[in-house]
């Protein structure tokens, strides 16, 4: 299975393939190396999207992620683990053309298919997250927060259903108002 990234562009989807979270005793094969995280974007995003009243670009670059991939005896990818510095994000008003660097410290991912085929995230350290109209909570927002994120998506893997976070954020779309 994977998590469509069609509508859904955040540093912290994106990434995210399929999974079916198992305990480490339920891995029958070591972990190999995935390929390297490559650069996001740019994506550009219309007003009303990632921020209310104005479009947005989103450029990351510079991730060291390491990704473990972990298969049963099948070859089926049972879980898949991220950790590292995340990408350096850079977030633009297109109308202004003025934008905000943040340069990550660490951060670690851990993603579990839910039995109704929707999946829980959980992130730790930084992460930049875009609520779209549609999503739960609703957006449109542009967010980078630092600290604990557990979110749900839907089965398609483009839409949030639920967001709890613990730590600090920043309201990019105000910063860059």
């Amino acid at each position: 299975m994977k998590l469509a990234t069609t509508r859904r562009i955040t540093p912290s989807v994106l990434l995210t393939a399929a999974l079916l979270a198992l305990s480490p005793a339920a891995i029958a094969v070591p972990p190999e190396k995935g390929d390297p995280v490559p650069d996001l974007g740019p994506f550009d995003l219309p007003a009303g999207e990632a921020c209310e009243d104005f479009p947005l670009r989103i450029e990351g670059t510079d991730s060291n992620a390491t990704v473990r991939i972990f298969k049963d005896k099948k070859g089926e990818v049972v879980r898949i683990l991220q950790t590292g510095r995340g990408y350096t994000l850079t977030y633009t008003n297109l109308l202004t053309l003025e934008s905000v660097t943040i340069r990550p410290t660490g951060s670690n991912r851990r993603i579990v298919e839910n039995a109704d085929g929707t999946f829980t995230v959980t992130d730790t350290g930084t992460a930049g997250i875009i609520l779209f109209p549609g999503d739960t909570p609703e957006g449109p927002s542009s967010t980078q927060y630092y600290g604990r994120l557990v979110y749900t998506l839907a089965a398609d893997g483009s839409t949030f259903e639920s967001l709890d976070t613990t730590g600090t954020s920043r309201d990019i779309c105000a910063e860059l108002a």
